[in-house]
C-alpha cells in the first residue's frame, strides 16, 4: 500500500520508514509525538497521541503501522494506534528509499570516461586521487538533505548531471580550460561526504554544521595536494579558486567570488543543475494540468505541469 492510494477516514495498516519522529505539546501542554513517515515515494505527516506506545522508535527504521488515515491541512495525516517492529525477511528496506536514476557502478563508469578526458598531469592526478580515496562514500551519499539529489548516489548523479552540462558549455564558450572545468566539478562537492551524516538517513554532521562541505573540501583538496607534491603549481591554486568559489557570492555561502571564467561556469552549471534537479523531482510526482507541491528551494514556489508532454525516455 502507499499513501496515495488511502482514503480519507478508513483504518490502514502498512510498512512504513519513520524519518522523522519528534516529542511535541498541544497548546494545553499535552505531549504526544510527531512523525513523518515515508513509503518509499511520498512521504505524510502521524501522530501517536499515546506516548506510551512509542517505545523505541527509531528514525532510519521501518515499521509496520496501524492507524487512522485523517485530512489536517489539506493533506494526509495518520494517527497512529499501533506500531510493531519489522524484519528484513518482511521488508526489503531498497524499497523504502530514493535512488539515483543511474546505478552505482554505471555512475562509476561514466565519472571513469570524464576523468580519462582529462589531459592535464596535474588536475587528472588531483582529480584521480580524490575520487579514488572518496569512492566508497562518494557514490553512495546524496547531494542533500532535503533540498537537491537527496537520495542514495545523488551526489555522483548530480556532478555527472553537471558534466553533461558542461560539455554543451564547452562546445559554446570555447575559451574554457576543459581539463580545469571538468576537475572543478567533479571535487566541488567532495566535502559533502563528511558534512552529511549518511546516505540512508542523512543530517548534518558536527563538522557539517560547523564548517560547512566547502571548508571541508578546501581541506581534501590540500591534503591531496601535499600528498601529491603539487601545491605549489598554477593548476593547484587554479582548482582551489574553483572549490571556494562555487556558490558564486559570498551570501550563498562562498568564501570568494568566481574570478575565474572556469569558476564561474561552475557556479551557474552547479545553481542550475541544483534547481532543475528540485523541480524535477515536483514535477515527477505531479499530475498533467495541475500544480506541483512548493518547492523550498525556490522560494516555495509551484510550477505548473502541463498536460500534453509525452513521458520522457529514461537518462541516457
Amino acid at each position: 500500500m502507499k499513501f496515495k492510494d488511502i482514503e480519507i477516514g478508513s483504518v490502514v495498516t502498512m510498512y512504513v520508514l519513520v524519518s522523522d519522529i519528534r516529542l511535541r505539546y498541544t497548546v494545553n501542554q499535552t505531549p504526544y509525538y510527531g512523525l513523518t513517515l515515508s513509503d518509499g515515494e511520498d512521504t505524510a505527516d502521524a501522530r501517536i497521541w499515546n506516548v506510551d506506545l512509542k517505545k523505541d522508535i527509531e528514525a532510519g527504521k521501518i515499521y509496520k503501522i496501524t492507524g487512522k488515515a485523517n485530512e489536517y491541512a489539506n493533506k494526509l495525516q495518520i494517527i497512529i494506534s499501533e506500531i510493531e517492529d519489522t524484519t528484513t525477511e518482511e521488508v526489503n528496506w531498497r524499497d523504502f528509499f530514493r535512488f539515483a536514476p543511474l546505478s552505482r557502478a554505471e555512475l562509476i563508469d561514466r565519472f571513469d570516461e570524464y576523468i580519462d578526458r582529462i589531459e592535464n598531469q596535474v588536475l587528472s592526478g588531483l582529480t584521480k586521487y580524490l575520487i579514488g580515496k572518496y569512492s566508497g562514500d562518494f557514490f553512495d551519499f546524496p547531494a542533500g538533505v532535503t533540498m537537491h539529489h537527496n537520495y542514495y548516489s545523488g551526489l555522483a548523479y548530480h556532478t555527472y548531471s553537471m558534466l553533461r552540462l558542461a560539455d554543451t558549455f564547452l562546445i559554446n564558450y570555447p575559451t574554457l580550460d576543459k581539463d580545469l572545468l571538468y576537475s572543478g566539478i567533479m571535487i566541488h562537492d567532495i566535502g559533502k561526504i563528511e558534512e552529511l551524516s549518511s546516505p540512508k538517513q542523512t543530517e548534518y554532521t558536527q563538522e557539517g554544521n560547523l564548517l560547512g562541505h566547502i571548508v571541508i573540501g578546501y581541506k581534501m583538496l590540500v591534503e591531496a595536494g601535499l600528498v601529491l607534491g603539487l601545491t605549489e603549481t598554477e593548476e593547484f591554486k587554479a582548482l582551489e579558486h574553483l572549490l571556494v568559489s562555487h556558490h558564486g557570492y559570498l551570501e550563498y555561502g562562498s568564501p570568494k567570488e568566481p574570478l575565474m571564467a572556469e569558476a564561474y561556469a561552475l557556479f551557474l552549471l552547479d545553481l542550475v543543475d541544483s534547481k532543475m534537479g528540485a523541480i524535477e523531482d515536483e514535477i515527477a510526482k505531479t499530475e498533467g494540468g495541475k500544480y506541483t507541491s512548493p518547492i523550498p528551494s525556490l522560494n516555495k514556489k509551484m510550477f505548473y505541469v502541463n498536460s500534453f508532454s509525452k513521458p520522457k525516455d529514461d537518462i541516457e
